[in-house]
């Protein structure tokens, strides 16, 4: 089709091209500001072997090659995660749980870094509730005999804009899928148009 043809049909179309292009752009918007903000925080802590029992050189040599190992880092990150210990975090911001917030804990990939993520509707309750999971879990671990500490590395900062939803990205997709859908809308209006002159001649 040539571009001067096709844009004749845009101008023929015109009010059904504007049309589905204003609806679905308003309905992106309309769904995009209805959703809940999600805001995000990582606390960081980091595992290694403990001093206390590694007088021995062997033993930390020993503690080392076990810790290169994702075995106790990944128990740790379980732990900071379990039910008790959220419920316990919770309960030390004298705050009932409330829905919408997740404790998510991972390792990072070849380190022994623990990341606590949380994320929940308000950045306050988001960045208090993170540092209450870190401190229990510091705690429980703390209370077990092992040979290896879970330290604080990084602590969780208060997050300033919601990780979701994408505000701009939501509104130039609805605007994109608007034009899309309105070229769409406008060549079919006029093939179906032809069409049927055709059929009547």
């Amino acid at each position: 089709m040539e571009i001067k043809r096709f844009l004749m049909i845009l101008w023929k179309w015109r009010w059904l091209f504007s049309g589905t292009l204003i609806t679905l752009f308003v309905s992106t918007a309309i769904f995009t500001y209805a959703q809940i903000p999600v805001y995000e925080t990582d606390v960081r802590l980091i595992v290694s072997p403990s001093s206390i029992f590694m007088t021995d050189l062997n033993n930390l040599r020993s503690a080392v090659t076990a810790l290169s190992a994702p075995v106790v880092a990944n128990t740790y990150a379980e732990i900071s995660q379990s039910p008790n210990v959220i419920e316990k975090a919770w309960k030390q911001l004298s705050i009932d749980p409330k829905s919408g917030y997740v404790v998510n804990s991972t390792v990072l990939q070849e380190t022994t870094i623990l990341i606590i993520n949380v994320s929940g509707p308000n950045p306050e309750i988001v960045q208090k509730l993170a540092a209450a999971v870190a401190d229990e879990t510091l705690k429980y671990i703390e209370g077990l005999i092992t040979v290896y500490d879970l330290a604080l590395l990084d602590p969780a900062s208060l997050p300033g804009s919601p990780t979701s939803p994408n505000y701009y990205f939501n509104l130039v997709l609805g605007f994109a899928v608007g034009i899309l859908a309105g070229v769409l809308f406008a060549i079919m209006a006029e093939y179906l148009t032809v069409s049927s002159s055709e059929d009547i001649g």
